[in-house]
């Protein structure tokens, strides 16, 4: 009688998919924020910030900061820095001034301004316009070295002159985080590789929605990835908007 062949295959020469993986994530819904609202400022925050706290809305990695806000016309706020951080102003409609220690920053929609705020330094943010609402989303990253000044940190884009592809914003060895967007129509998966095996992944849908490894999302909500190699995803309707951020 023929012997039965015995076939012995170690684990560790198995290639395992990425979905396989044990892939860690948190969901962070937009109406679960924290909100913040005077008749300046109207401040959607995603993780803890300031007097809002709670416990499941902790950060990880460097990144700590995720402020969806609203400045009313002609007003002013202040943003006081509480770590050493890279600071990113993102505008989602019209333009934003910031003043740094005397120094003025203007930043438009299809620009995004990154600021280094030593701890316990006082930015001042301001709406140019007399009678219109500003939006803009802040992020906020900790950091032990700046390697970079302010006027090389102004970063320029415009995703609707190349609709359906990622656009990276900021990408440079002398910052440590990228990042990218990009508006979408209904369309096959897109797969978004991370260079670096440590950094972790975040997004924030601005508008629309969207399927990332599985997770519907919908606009202001975020998501946040750990132990990924490439992340899936793809909109889920016309002219969805997406904001990533792949950070240490």
């Amino acid at each position: 009688m023929q012997a039965e062949a015995i076939i012995v295959v170690s684990i560790h020469s198995l290639k395992i998919p990425t979905k396989l993986m044990d892939i860690q994530g948190k969901i962070y819904p937009a109406d679960e924020r924290g909100l913040t609202e005077t008749s300046i400022v109207k401040r959607h925050s995603t993780f803890n910030f300031e007097k809002y706290y709670h416990k499941d809305k902790v950060a990880s990695g460097a990144l700590f900061i995720c402020n969806d806000e609203y400045i009313a016309g002609g007003k002013l706020s202040f943003f006081l820095s509480r770590e050493d951080s890279h600071q990113l102003f993102f505008p989602v409609t019209g333009r934003l001034d910031i003043v740094q220690n005397g120094k003025a920053f203007s930043i438009e929609t299809g620009q995004v301004q990154v600021l280094n705020a030593g701890k316990g330094e006082v930015l001042e943010i301001s709406n140019p316009y007399s009678n219109n609402l500003v939006n803009y989303l802040q992020i906020g990253l900790t950091t032990d070295l700046f390697l970079l000044r302010a006027g090389e940190m102004c970063f320029n884009f415009d995703f609707e002159k190349y609709p359906n592809q990622l656009t990276e914003i900021i990408s440079s060895t002398k910052l440590p985080f990228k990042l990218s967007t990009g508006i979408f129509t209904r369309q096959e998966e897109i797969t978004y590789p991370l260079q670096n095996p440590e950094n972790k992944f975040f997004c924030f849908i601005i508008d629309g929605a969207f399927e990332v490894e599985g997770r519907q999302l919908h606009a202001r909500d975020s998501l946040a990835l750990w132990n990924v190699e490439q992340v899936k995803w793809s909109a889920l309707s016309n002219h969805a908007i997406i904001l990533i951020l792949a950070h240490l």
